[in-house]
């Protein structure tokens, strides 16, 4: 085999390929967005589960009953407080919908310049995040289990997504974003998100240079703090721009987690998870 032979990642390179095909077809259909994205979920959830069964990156990544059961929890906690927090949002920034600067771009172009607004947003706050005290002990509930894969994309607090939907939200809907332009967004940083936790066989090439990838994402899930770095999750450009960026071919980390776990809660205890932010030990990042 040559030295410079890349086997790809098929299963994020086909979803890539599909997932615009399936929004085109279901806005065509008058589907409403919050069908969409709910049915885009479950699609790409179950797309990269079978990958994961088929082409694993590291079989011992596979989740397991019991992170099944802590994931599946975390969804249903977090579909309450996404939708709860998407009222709220709606809302407050109604009358801003449609009638800023963005509202005069194209789609074709409006589109991809939210995913960066909105990736610049969440670049900054998963920073904030990880520099300790309360909000590591909100962000840690999603470094905690000791695999990547993609169900435990799923795992995330609560709080932690209602923070992530307002640093998103909240910057489009000031720029007078389109609903069209937003409901696209969405859909490609949904697929990111559980493409970047995928555990999957194959790389990405050139391509880790433009879009997030699982290569770039194990290393932010690295145990080792200085290795914990590609805050950004759809696109990398915001790690480019401040420093953060860490691409290492044909590397990865030894062990991926959190550094020192005996101080935290166990990594499928779900309750203990849920509610560690509201506790007094505190454990820095």
């Amino acid at each position: 085999m040559p030295a410079d032979h890349i086997e790809w990642n098929h299963a994020h390179l086909l979803a890539l390929a599909w997932t615009p095909a399936y929004t085109a077809a279901v806005i065509a259909a008058g589907w409403s967005g919050t069908a969409i994205l709910a049915v885009h979920l479950f699609a790409t959830l179950g797309w990269f589960a079978a990958f994961e069964r088929w082409r694993p990156h590291r079989p011992r990544w596979q989740a397991t009953p019991a992170d099944w059961r802590r994931d599946a929890s975390f969804l249903g906690m977090n579909a309450v407080a996404d939708g709860l927090a998407g009222v709220a949002l709606a809302a407050a920034t109604l009358q801003f919908t449609g009638s800023g600067p963005a509202s005069m771009l194209p789609l074709w172009a409006s589109a991809p310049l939210a995913v960066l607004v909105a990736e610049f947003g969440a670049y900054w706050l998963h920073r904030a995040l990880h520099r300790g005290g309360w909000g590591w002990r909100v962000h840690m509930v999603h470094h905690r289990p000791e695999a990547l894969n993609v169900t435990n994309n799923l795992t995330t607090h609560p709080v932690n997504v209602v923070l992530l939907k307002a640093v998103k939200l909240l910057p489009l809907a000031l720029l007078g974003f389109s609903a069209d332009a937003v409901l696209l967004a969405a859909v490609f940083m949904q697929l990111q998100s559980f493409a970047t936790h995928a555990n999957t066989r194959g790389r990405m090439g050139w391509l880790n240079h433009v879009m997030g990838t699982a290569e770039l994402h194990r290393w932010h899930h690295s145990a080792r703090v200085g290795e914990a770095l590609n805050f950004s999750t759809s696109v990398p450009l915001w790690d480019q721009v401040f420093g953060t960026f860490r691409h290492v071919p044909g590397a990865e980390p030894a062990e991926v987690g959190v550094e020192g776990p005996g101080g935290y809660p166990a990594a499928t205890a779900t309750w203990a998870l849920a509610t560690y932010p509201f506790t007094r030990r505190c454990c820095s990042a």
